[in-house]
């Protein structure tokens, strides 16, 4: 018994650790996230039972398994049939499947009381990027462009859902002052959103329905749809008047509607909207040259959108800019894996929501729907996320999201509570 808690509360810490190091200047998420996997692969061995008990609680996630792998599969036809440069997209595979599997088998075998402190890390998160966003934005008269470690969409985007994932948090009671720590989390909630509006990010908001959505399924116990109409009405009606109470965000909004109308009729046009309406096209043109297997790399695609600006197909100004991905995870995997990217990306997002979504069900404990809630809106917020932004671009974003997967899913394991 003391062993198991040794563990649980050093797997929490790292666990605790990641958000806040992927969002700030620290840095170290990868050193992190590969300390993690060393310390759950040693509880994977030496638990009770061994590596045998590991493999046989691991037993029912053979599905999710090999869907997550299915990503190193289709890396390895690329490297027989293509000349690319695979070591990431490889790394980025071993990272999602192996690793997943890893936290996930340690984490089934330790105490969940303990994994759910770590959830004070998302909240140390929030707390550490809201601060972050107004310290940079305050004295700025123009949009900040880039963040820590990320782009100004990708920060906005991340911070969002840390504060999304921390507010939900509030289901687990993590000290004895209960009506405290949900006031102070929910308050750290509201600030989270707040700081996510000094990013200006457009595209945070289309993951604003999901996450209001499997909040109020938590919230009302069920799925039944007369129980989350008021509950759902309400917080949008919330959510619409943050957005349009910010005069900068309304002004983003026009800007993008105009921007979408002058595209239509100047398909070239140099503006931010065009450029990514242009960046999509030309991903699905280069699909449309090898549905199967697409460029044969993600890496190939700045190569191949410089042969359309060649043609006018798009704007030199996408290949001077530099712009070697298409602000899209969909469009980028299709560009450069075909269908065989298509399943990859889709299989990393729905995979483990199915499992979640099933756990979200009435009937399951309160604390492993809680755990189920957070988990599909991880699944569900990078698929809304990777509608007009490239999340999946940096290591540490791809460990974040195996840690919360493997994680979550733990915790949403009926078995494991018995512990």
């Amino acid at each position: 018994m003391l062993k198991q808690r040794i563990d649980s509360a050093l797997v929490a810490l790292l666990i605790a650790a990641l958000p806040a190091l992927m969002l700030t200047e620290i840095r170290q998420a990868s050193t992190v996230f590969y300390a993690l996997l060393v310390v759950c692969l040693s509880v994977c061995f030496s638990r009770a039972g061994g590596i045998r008990a590991t493999l046989a609680e691991l037993r029912q996630y053979r599905a999710l398994g090999l869907a997550l792998g299915y990503w190193v599969l289709m890396v390895l036809i690329a490297m027989l049939t293509s000349s690319g440069n695979h070591g990431a997209e490889l790394e980025r595979g071993l990272r999602l499947s192996l690793g997943t599997l890893v936290i996930l088998g340690a984490c089934l075998s330790l105490t969940p009381q303990w994994l759910r402190q770590a959830a004070w890390g998302l909240t140390i998160g929030t707390i550490a990027a809201t601060y972050i966003g107004f310290s940079w934005t305050w004295h700025e008269l123009e949009r900040v462009d880039n963040f820590p470690q990320h782009n100004a969409v990708s920060y906005g985007n991340l911070l969002l859902m840390l504060a999304t994932l921390s507010t939900l948090s509030i289901g687990w009671q993590l000290t004895p002052y209960r009506r405290t720590e949900a006031a102070l989390k929910a308050l750290i909630g509201f600030a989270g959103v707040l700081g996510f509006m000094t990013t200006q990010t457009r595209s945070g908001w289309v993951a604003m329905p999901f996450f209001i959505l499997i909040g109020s399924i938590l919230w009302a116990g069920s799925f039944n749809p007369r129980k989350l109409i008021l509950p759902t009405v309400v917080a949008l009606l919330l959510a619409t008047t943050i957005f349009a109470s910010s005069s900068t965000m309304r002004t983003r909004f026009q800007e993008g509607v105009d921007q979408l109308v002058e595209c239509s009729s100047a398909p070239n046009s140099i503006s931010s909207m065009c450029v990514r309406v242009q960046l999509w096209r030309a991903s699905w043109l280069m699909f449309k040259e090898n549905p199967l297997l697409g460029n044969g790399a993600t890496n190939l695609f700045g190569p191949s959108l410089k042969a359309y600006a060649d043609k006018e197909i798009v704007s030199r100004f996408t290949v001077d800019e530099e712009f070697d991905e298409p602000h899209n995870d969909i469009l980028y995997m299709m560009a450069g894996h075909g269908l065989l990217g298509l399943l990859a990306i889709l299989l990393l997002y729905f995979a483990p929501a199915w499992i979640f979504v099933r756990r979200l069900a009435e009937g399951v404990p309160q604390t492993a729907r809680v755990a189920a809630a957070m988990g599909l809106c991880v699944c569900l917020g990078f698929f809304a996320f990777g509608l007009t932004e490239l999340m999946y671009r940096g290591m540490r974003t791809m460990s974040f999201y195996a840690l919360m997967i493997g994680w979550l899913m733990a915790l949403s394991d009926t078995r494991s509570l018995a512990r």
